[in-house]
């Protein structure tokens, strides 16, 4: 959860100074027309070396995140569709209430904390700090639901076409 006073200066500079960094690194799944995000180093390395779950390919896309729980970051959950039930497809929020009411739903699995951030405030950022949106592709009715994040300014243009914008959901460090 985003500690108070988590938007500010201070308390962006204080998460700067104490949190490690990382990346999520973006994949893409042709066959299946989906995107995924990961920021755990030895999963990104089995997608592309197709060990365990073949035709991920990294599209460039990357966003910086935080590794470490520290004071002014939030958790951000990670969700797998529930076999049988949900979609072939992951789901990030870092949004407390959010986390809470997906977990409370049968299509959906709990697979832990994805990662770290700060959360926008009004749909922006701090200084020092790059939004990251997330896209839905309105397939619910299909059970073939899919987001995608990215950072990317043309990205984030091009997803404007087709799939839904649900907004800055993340800040990253630049």
């Amino acid at each position: 959860m985003c500690r108070a006073g988590c938007a500010g200066a201070i308390a962006l500079a204080s998460v700067s100074a104490n949190a490690g960094l990382g990346t999520a690194i973006e994949f893409y799944n042709a066959k299946i027309n989906h995107y995924f995000v990961t920021a755990y180093p030895e999963e990104a390395a089995a997608l592309d070396a197709g060990t365990n779950v073949k035709g991920w390919t990294r599209t460039g896309g990357q966003f910086t995140v935080f590794t470490d729980d520290v004071v002014g970051v939030a958790a951000v959950c990670r969700f797998f569709g529930t076999p049988g039930a949900g979609p072939n497809s992951h789901f990030y929020t870092a949004d407390p209430a959010e986390c809470a009411k997906v977990k409370t739903l049968p299509a959906w699995t709990y697979e832990g904390i994805a990662f770290y951030s700060i959360l926008p405030r009004d749909r922006s950022c701090p200084a020092g700090m790059s939004p990251v949106n997330r896209f839905y592709n309105n397939r619910y009715a299909q059970n073939d639901s899919n987001h995608r994040f990215t950072g990317d300014l043309l990205q984030r243009s091009a997803m404007s076409v087709g799939w839904n914008d649900e907004g800055s959901q993340f800040c990253g460090p630049l």
